[in-house]
């Protein structure tokens, strides 16, 4: 076995992750606002206080997805057309959108790749938590947005170790994730959820990305990360964002099974993705 000595920096990792800049607070802002009904002024009074965000909110509101017989001529009329949710939704994805526009090629992925693989995952937890009657699929869809914001950070050092990663992997037989863990002293996972603690999001949130691979670990949090963890096999299956850590057609599995998920309904749901990927890319993509 190739002698491995564990890297002397995790501190500098953590660090790295410490200095993202926080999450922006837009999206606490508004979020209020909607739940007390608070006139539309006030709330857009938040949204146009960020140019890049009212930009998408108004580019949204114009695509096929949410096409009116009147047209759009004001960010008023944008958030009418996109209703409570959907303006959450756009506003959550500007936001994330910001930390996805460096390369991750540690991870064997083009530039982009991981920001299309964040926005398919965020359609695709919706799509399956509105199957499934998930009481809040805004929170479905922010954990499958964000559920690789780890790599974002751990990208540079997977880059600098990816023989010893990959060594690991063969000699040991284990997951890109294990041997992560193993050369790096963290995971991906375990980054995201540190990263989703610092910025504030709910426990079950922070869960689901930090178990999105061993959601049976994820304690009370099972079911979101669960979901989390089939949206991203059936992502990945489709070739959206997979590299390295790429998966196998998500077949004989023991969380489908655990949420009821066989072959046809697992095709079902990535027919339903395509559409609405297709339609929301161009409006959602990183600028």
């Amino acid at each position: 076995m190739t002698s491995v000595e564990y890297p002397p920096h995790l501190a500098d990792i953590i660090e790295s992750a410490e200095r993202l800049p926080p999450f922006p607070d837009v999206v606490w802002k508004v979020a209020p606002l909607i739940r007390k009904m608070a006139p539309l002024q006030e709330i857009e009074a938040v949204v146009k206080y960020d140019q890049v965000i009212a930009a998408k909110v108004l580019a949204m509101s114009q695509s096929p997805l949410y096409a009116r017989k009147r047209g759009i001529s004001s960010l008023q009329d944008a958030i009418v057309a996109l209703g409570d949710q959907q303006l959450l939704v756009v506003i959550l994805t500007a936001c994330s959108a910001r930390y996805f526009t460096d390369d991750a090629s540690g991870y064997d992925l083009r530039s982009g790749e991981l920001w299309d693989h964040a926005i398919a995952a965020g359609l695709m937890s919706e799509i399956v938590a509105r199957h499934f009657g998930f009481k809040n699929t805004l929170t479905a869809y922010t954990a499958g947005l964000l559920h690789d914001i780890g790599k974002t950070v751990l990208n540079f050092h997977v880059k600098t170790y990816f023989e010893s990663i990959m060594d690991a992997v063969k000699e040991q037989n284990i997951s890109f994730i294990e041997a992560e863990q193993r050369i790096l002293g963290i995971d991906h996972e375990q980054l995201g959820a540190l990263i989703a603690r610092r910025w504030r999001f709910p426990a079950d949130v922070t869960a689901a990305i930090g178990n999105h691979h061993r959601p049976l670990e994820a304690g009370e949090h099972t079911d979101l990360a669960g979901l989390v963890y089939v949206v991203n096999r059936m992502v990945s299956a489709m070739g959206i964002g997979c590299g390295a850590d790429g998966f196998l057609q998500p077949n004989h599995d023991k969380v489908f099974v655990r949420l009821g998920i066989n072959a046809q309904l697992a095709d079902k749901f990535l027919v339903e993705l395509m559409e609405r990927y297709d339609q929301a890319r161009e409006f959602l993509k990183a600028s």
